[in-house]
């Protein structure tokens, strides 16, 4: 998904930023920018696809109040909040990682880091999408059925807040993994 997005902002250039492509140092000041557009990207494309979800979840309030079961409404509207959070938290972040923009060449092992907790991401959009789609369907149902549904959304949101929060570890990680397999390297020979 990540590489599909560069390689469209790639091709997405201006005659002039091609031939800038081609004097020395532009293509590495080039690629770090069109990695922070990728990111920004990927960012806001998974906010939107929460922020489509809580539309949904609007629905399943509906639903609730149409059958009668109140009780269940704070934990979904708890649910609720955290999703605008988390979503919000996603598209606000800073404009790219400073451990992995900062720096004019660009580390592979950084950018592969970066690209799996992205992917990773989305699969967990795909998880509170499977839940939502869930409770779309339990009209009707007993509380308990409801209530478990909703802990199970609720869990996967605190998750999905957790792990964006190790966002930046990761990268760190990636780099620290690749300065240390480059000093053994130096050091061996």
């Amino acid at each position: 998904m990540t590489d599909e997005l560069m390689n469209q902002a790639t091709e997405g250039m201006n005659a002039f930023e091609k031939v800038l492509h081609g004097v020395p140092g532009y293509h590495g000041y080039k690629e770090k920018e069109l990695r922070r557009e990728t990111d920004k990207t990927v960012r806001e494309m998974i906010s939107r696809q929460l922020m489509d979800q809580r539309a949904r979840l609007s629905a399943v309030q509906a639903d609730l109040v149409a059958g009668g079961q109140l009780s269940l409404l704070d934990d979904l509207e708890r649910a609720d909040r955290k999703l605008v959070l988390l979503a919000d938290r996603i598209r606000t972040a800073s404009y790219g990682y400073a451990p992995l923009f900062d720096d004019l060449r660009v580390k592979e092992a950084e950018l592969d880091a970066l690209a799996r907790f992205d992917e990773a991401l989305y699969g967990d959009v795909s998880r509170v999408t499977a839940i939502i789609d869930n409770l779309t369907t339990l009209a009707g149902r007993p509380e308990q059925d409801w209530a478990e549904s909703i802990r199970a959304l609720i869990t996967a949101l605190d998750t999905m807040n957790t792990d964006f929060g190790h966002r930046g570890e990761a990268i760190i990680g990636a780099s620290s993994a690749s300065a240390a397999s480059s000093t053994e390297l130096v050091t061996s020979e």
